[in-house]
């Protein structure tokens, strides 16, 4: 089990703020480096975050990496661009996402979840705060304004490509089982 930690370690901090490894090298931007709030350490989290960053483009589009110094008990976190986009892995459950609760679910580059991500949909100082809640661990992705949504589908496609949906955003046509919703998870 650390060695797995070891090896993310190396990987965050020997790359500066690469989060991929790959054979042609994109420079770090020339922007400052960000040091965001990050996720709470949560042993549970390790394995599937694990999973989306190595599944994570390196680049966004157009949105170079940033460096991003995170706080020493999380990992989890990847920037691209200025403004940047911000990804945290392993939050906590969105406080509105209950029974009955009137939570803006967003399916994004797919059907069922199967190649997107359903998003709770949330405002932080001008962004918006896109929450995967369908799949084991909790995901942020923080966007400016000035972006729309355009940065979403690239990476609902990574996170659905690392890690399965554990749970249905919204009630789908022939779901009888409540308790397969993601508001009834823990």
């Amino acid at each position: 089990m650390t060695l797995p930690l070891v090896v993310i370690l190396a990987l965050l901090f020997g790359n500066a703020g690469h989060h991929q490894s790959s054979a042609k090298s994109t420079s770090p931007s020339a922007l400052p480096a960000l040091t965001p709030t990050a996720p709470p350490s949560n042993a549970a989290a390790v394995a599937p975050c694990t999973k989306v960053l190595e599944a994570l483009p390196e680049q966004l589009g157009d949105l170079l990496p940033r460096v991003v110094h995170p706080k020493p008990d999380s990992l989890f976190v990847v920037a691209w661009g200025d403004p940047a986009v911000i990804l945290r892995c392993g939050v906590a459950r969105p406080a509105d996402l209950k029974i009955g609760s009137s939570v803006e679910f967003v399916l994004v580059g797919g059907s069922s979840g199967q190649s997107g991500a359903y998003f709770d949909v949330g405002t932080d100082h001008g962004s918006n705060v896109f929450t995967t809640v369908d799949r084991a661990v909790y995901i942020s992705v923080t966007v400016p304004a000035k972006y729309a949504s355009g940065p979403l589908p690239a990476l609902a496609q990574a996170i659905a490509k690392a890690l399965p949906p554990v749970c249905v955003g919204a009630p789908e046509p022939g779901l009888t089982d409540d308790s397969k919703l993601c508001t009834h998870r823990h």
